[in-house]
């Protein structure tokens, strides 16, 4: 039996937002999959979209019930602008990409005595201008 799981930010790691030491990537088909090495960075992950999924809500302009379903683009902009916010919040405004992922989150859990203390006030606004990369216009 495997110890690996699912990866939780594996729509930011395939658009290119970020690494992930703990991350091994299959393809499966033509589809890519992500699964993580180490349950515990995987719980850590688990947490921290958990709680972006809950604090970013009105960026989507969702409440109620259906709150927790979110497109495909909704949750690349989740993802890859929450991953960057924090990135931009721990190692500076200079750190958009090209940051550990497993790395980012264990630095945020120590440095602010659990990933749920993070101040998503500086997070959210990342979230709402992250723009995946525009689509190529037809000829």
């Amino acid at each position: 039996m495997s110890a690996e799981t699912r990866c939780w930010f594996e729509k930011a790691l395939i658009s290119g937002s970020g690494e992930c030491a703990q991350v091994k990537r299959l393809e499966i088909g033509e589809r890519l999959v992500c699964v993580c090495r180490l349950p515990a960075a995987a719980q850590l992950c688990e947490r921290y979209l958990s709680l972006l999924r809950k604090n970013a809500r009105f960026v989507f302009r969702q409440a109620g019930a259906r709150a927790s379903i979110l497109s495909n683009y909704q949750e690349i902009r989740l993802q890859c602008g929450g991953l960057q916010g924090l990135a931009a919040m721990i190692y500076g405004e200079q750190a958009d990409t090209g940051f550990d992922v497993s790395a980012l989150l264990e630095t945020a859990e120590v440095q602010g005595q659990g990933i749920e203390n993070t101040r998503l006030d500086r997070i959210i606004p990342r979230i709402a201008a992250y723009n995946p990369r525009p689509h190529r216009k037809k000829r």
